[in-house]
């Protein structure tokens, strides 16, 4: 990545920057600062390549009468079982009220899951609202990060499932106003790091106390002066010497990068980059070959594509990108459909699908990546590290 300092400009300039031109036009620019590599062309939709080899799985449909939204899947694996997790609601997409956390296992790789089943729902713990999770496993345990809402204010709450039970269990870890999206990560200096953002304006990261998964610190990455955003949900790339933290776009065409020496302590104040994307929660991480990848949604295309970028090992940029999944249909089927029940929630039924939100984790050879279809269903694609680390 290249750095260049970040001038403070009023949003509609920093919009009026990147929002005319097309996704192979931004990559190319060398102004930004550089997450893709310049000299490589960002091929338009049209050409951009399918995956050489990838399975689709479908974990769990919406069903009528039961939880018509799902969304903010996650992915772990916990003795010899793949667990995922997402939130739930009857109806529609509350965030702050009346939201589950519901999931499932699996012991043959993802390719038949169980029956899911609720996990942590109000008032466990105190919150009116569970959602945004994130599952991780240290010492023979899987954690659950999740988002906990309590009078409209949020927190990450620390849950560790009772193998004895299968019941989730909370501790009394908590990190006042923050919203995890990426699994804890240990660092060169053996701190752990977890990005996300501060409540819905601020992208932001948690900070472990050395090894510490009991106390943590929060730390917003500072905005330049005019630079909006909203729903800045953050993912980290660990390249060695520093940490790139890649943002979700608010009224811009690429996302917002700011990078960190200091293990994610301090960092420097956002700037664009040079990667198009839409607005939509990116998900990043290193593969066992070195590779890194970076999950996001086309710019043109919006959440109809879900693409996966390569970078090569030793590389400050990416240089090869994949779709995922391409398709706006079928069409949403029950999602937000309180309207329709005389309600005034927004529906979404009849509208064309999405693919969004995902979690990955790497496991025997493949990259498991979990997302949701169209805020209804939790879907799963499997892919063979061959299939992205060769072109």
């Amino acid at each position: 990545m290249t750095s260049t300092e970040a001038d403070p400009k009023p949003q509609a300039e920093y919009g009026a920057a990147t929002t005319s031109l097309t996704s192979t036009q931004l990559a190319a620019g060398r102004s930004l600062a550089c997450v893709w590599d310049p000299s490589v062309p960002f091929p338009p939709a049209e050409e951009m390549r399918d995956l050489d080899m990838v399975t689709h799985v479908n974990v769990q449909r919406g069903l009528r009468g039961e939880f018509h939204y799902l969304h903010e899947c996650a992915i772990a694996r916990h003795q010899q079982k793949l667990f995922i997790c997402w939130a739930n609601h009857p109806l529609y997409e509350s965030n702050e009220a009346e939201e589950i956390i519901r999931g499932t296992s699996s012991s043959d790789g993802g390719l038949t899951w169980e029956t899911p089943q609720t996990w942590i729902a109000p008032p466990t713990a105190g919150g009116a609202s569970y959602n945004h999770p994130v599952l991780a496993t240290r010492e023979g345990k899987l954690f659950g990060f999740i988002t906990r809402w309590v009078g409209r204010e949020p927190d990450t709450t620390v849950f560790v499932l009772d193998d004895s039970s299968d019941e989730w269990r909370p501790t009394l870890t908590r990190i006042p106003e923050f919203i995890p999206f990426g699994t804890p990560m240990q660092l060169a200096n053996g701190t752990w790091i977890m990005s996300g953002e501060k409540g819905w304006n601020e992208p932001a990261v948690a900070v472990s106390h050395g090894d510490d998964w009991t106390r943590w610190d929060l730390v917003c990455i500072p905005r330049p002066e005019g630079m909006v955003l909203r729903f800045p949900e953050t993912t980290l790339i660990d390249q060695g010497d520093r940490l790139l933290a890649f943002c979700r776009p608010f009224k811009l065409a690429t996302a917002p990068v700011s990078f960190s020496t200091d293990f994610g302590r301090t960092w420097a104040p956002l700037q664009l980059s040079n990667f198009p994307l839409a607005p939509s929660q990116p998900y990043a991480g290193v593969l066992s070959t070195g590779h890194h990848y970076l999950l996001t949604n086309n710019l043109e295309h919006g959440r109809a594509l879900m693409t996966i970028a390569i970078a090569e090992p030793g590389s400050r940029t990416f240089s090869r990108i994949r779709k995922v999944r391409h398709q706006q249909y079928p069409i949403r089927r029950l999602f937000g459909g309180i309207r329709a029940l005389g309600g005034n929630i927004k529906s979404y039924v009849g509208k064309p699908t999405e693919w969004s939100y995902p979690s990955a984790i790497e496991l025997d050879g493949k990259l498991y990546i979990t997302y949701t279809q169209g805020k209804e269903d939790c879907v799963l694609s499997i892919i063979p590290l061959c299939a992205l680390t060769q072109d």
